[in-house]
């Protein structure tokens, strides 16, 4: 004999369990997917960042000041034409950073902690963060620690690095260094993440 629950708010929804299991109809989805249909999925970009020399600096800067943790899925570098540069290109993604230029002087990005950040739409949900962008001559990261390291060999073009999930908790932080190409003296960048809230529902 079947048992049948029924749901307690009378939208008719039902669960059957027979012989000690419970059949159901679900739908099984990303929580990135999920989340963006709750409004909490969002995509952090510096905007144009002109890189006039080849020393190492920081470009992206991201404070969780959030109650739930942020989970990074991707991040995303397009690298414009590099004036006199050749060679590689390297760049460090700094945990927990806490000083340097980039988090003093707060450089609004182009896509930050707005609601045009938010890849669903129709919601008007912004992400609590401190989001700021760096710009030559300023000083790199004076600590943390590099987390995830990336050296091309190609000095323009979209670099994609899929990061299945990395967890701001409240508080953390996450920093980006570049290093252009050697003999660079200016390079149009750009420095993107993919992230969501981890809510309470997911």
């Amino acid at each position: 004999m079947d048992l049948v629950l029924r749901d307690g708010v009378g939208k008719g929804h039902t669960a059957k369990i027979r012989n000690g299991r419970l059949f159901v109809n679900g739908i099984i989805e990303e929580a990135s997917e999920h989340e963006c249909e709750s409004g909490n999925k969002y995509n952090l970009n510096t905007g144009d960042i002109t890189i006039s020399n080849d020393s190492e600096t920081s470009v992206f800067y991201l404070k969780n000041n959030e109650t739930y943790d942020l989970v990074v899925t991707a991040l995303i570098y397009n690298l414009g034409n590099t004036s006199g540069g050749s060679g590689d290109v390297k760049i460090d993604v700094i945990r927990n950073p806490t000083a340097g230029d980039i988090i003093t002087n707060e450089n609004q990005t182009l896509v930050g902690n707005g609601v045009e950040a938010n890849q669903n739409f129709g919601a008007r949900t912004s992400v609590t963060a401190d989001v700021w962008k760096g710009a030559s001559g300023e000083t790199k990261f004076s600590d943390g620690s590099v987390s995830v390291s990336t050296r091309s060999a190609s000095s323009t073009g979209r670099v994609f690095i899929s990061l299945g999930a990395l967890i701001l908790q409240p508080g953390t932080t996450l920093g980006i260094n570049y290093h252009p190409p050697s003999g660079n003296t200016s390079q149009i960048c750009q420095f993107a993440i993919a992230c969501y809230l981890h809510t309470e529902e997911t």
